[in-house]
């Protein structure tokens, strides 16, 4: 009931902000997506525009923000459904893929503006129609750009504004990331959140939090944000079996950088993690070979590679689940070689990613642009 109370009263609150001044409206589900736009705002923000508000459903976002933004907290769930319906402003920012289900886009707003959260590609991690609501996106760099206009040919969809902008949260941290603070034999297993099928974090992740552990390893385990959610219980699990255990850490905090300076390997099966840990610090991943991650039943009609399996295939160290016993020696081995191509990293970095360490002032400035010529 004092959530309800709570998004009413801020409900209100929004509705007397004139309509002049919603020039640029963003829209966080959850904290652990601060680090994706702050870079964005802040752009905003420099080039003059003060006109920025910020809708949250997390009342940690809400604490932190409200002091330096104009700021509101909707977390009822009914109460959103209608803010979204009859939202009046010039520009919505977001990174939720599916606006439509169920959030609808408000005929009142001009602009619907998405930015990713993740390097992967667009065709088969996210859902068919993720990206069908939006009128301008922002896309890490050409081989993004390529399959939404794909898409948009293949489904007769109609054209949206696509701008290679670069990933604002890959530059965030790499400005940050200490390189030399690595801790031997410290490890992050980051399993990603699979929707609707098999998740290698709910299937194994006591397994894999016990073999390492007890072959002397410091494990950090980083959930999804998905899987605080819709696993609460076996994290509680976790929680009870090695919290004690001075080898073991659980990730839960904002952004994952001080987990990716630390560690020496990464382990995961699908997670978009593996790109900021590889580009960013060159150290080894192992993939463990368990469940595709599709959420897209139809991305093969596109007949393109994903930038995934690109990866993957060029950097990953692929282990079978079958073979699981295997790990310990695996990582072992990983640490002493250190023989990850630094070369052929920085190629796939400059490739993939566009306005490197410029990709949030690049998007502020289309932004700032698209306004003034309206």
């Amino acid at each position: 009931m004092l959530c309800f109370i709570e998004s009413l009263i801020n409900f209100i609150k929004f509705t007397k902000i004139k309509k002049e001044d919603r020039e640029f409206v963003f829209y966080s589900e959850s904290k652990f997506y601060r680090d994706h736009f702050i870079d964005l705002i802040l752009n905003l923000k420099k080039l003059g525009n003060k006109k920025i508000i910020l809708i949250t459903s997390d009342k940690d976002d809400y604490d932190h923000f409200k002091n330096i933004l104009t700021c509101f907290y909707i977390k009822n769930h009914f109460l959103l459904i209608i803010f979204f319906k009859v939202l009046e402003c010039k520009f919505m920012i977001m990174t939720l893929a599916g606006l439509g289900n169920p959030l609808q886009k408000s005929k009142f707003c001009k602009y619907y503006v998405y930015f990713f959260h993740g390097i992967a590609s667009t065709h088969q991690f996210y859902t068919k129609s993720a990206f069908d609501n939006y009128d301008i996106v922002f896309v890490n760099g050409e081989y993004q750009s390529k399959e939404l206009k794909l898409i948009e040919k293949k489904y007769d969809l109609p054209k949206k504004e696509i701008v290679k902008s670069g990933y604002f949260y890959f530059d965030h941290i790499k400005n940050k990331a200490n390189l030399n603070n690595k801790k031997k034999k410290n490890i992050l297993f980051a399993p990603s959140w699979n929707y609707n099928r098999k998740n290698l974090f709910d299937d194994y992740s006591i397994d894999i939090i016990n073999l390492l552990i007890s072959n002397d390893f410091n494990l950090t385990l980083r959930p999804h944000p998905e899987h605080f959610k819709r696993s609460s219980s076996l994290i509680k699990k976790i929680k009870k079996l090695f919290l004690e255990n001075k080898n073991f850490t659980l990730d839960n905090t904002l952004s994952n950088l001080q987990s990716l300076e630390k560690s020496e390997i990464l382990i995961t099966d699908n997670s978009s993690i593996v790109f900021e840990f590889m580009l960013i610090f060159k150290r080894p991943i192992v993939y463990i070979d368990y469940e595709d991650k599709i959420h897209n039943t139809h991305s093969d009609e596109l007949n393109i590679q994903t930038i995934d399996k690109e990866f993957k295939n060029s950097f990953g160290n692929i282990l079978d689940i079958l073979n699981l016993q295997k790990l310990p020696s695996l990582c072992e081995n990983l640490i002493n070689q250190n023989n990850v191509p630094i070369d052929k990293v920085n190629l796939f970095t400059e490739k993939y990613l566009s306005n490197l360490n410029n990709s949030a002032k690049f998007a502020a400035e289309y932004l700032m642009d698209k306004s003034k010529n309206e």
